[in-house]
């Protein structure tokens, strides 16, 4: 799937603001991103609750994981592309 580097920071952002579509997050960790630095961005977010487990059912990914993820979202904005 084609996604700009503003796509997915507001797709991120959204999510851990709790602003998201109800299936937004599912499709953004679901489907591959054609450009490779997006995509490994993509799979950052989709390993969070193994890296950041949740401390309870309801949350996707702990505290630290929700930080890690708005830090990717902020990069996207404010790095180059190709250096995230």
């Amino acid at each position: 799937m084609k996604r700009t580097r503003e796509q997915v920071a507001e797709t991120i952002e959204a999510f851990v603001n709790g602003t998201g579509r109800q299936w937004d997050w599912d499709g953004f960790t679901s489907i591959r991103i054609d450009d490779p630095e997006l995509e490994a961005v993509r799979k950052k977010c989709v390993a969070m609750p193994d890296e950041f487990p949740p401390s309870t059912t309801k949350e996707y990914c702990g505290e630290a994981g929700m930080q890690v993820m708005r830090e990717l979202a902020q990069g996207l904005r404010t790095q180059p592309a190709g250096r995230s």
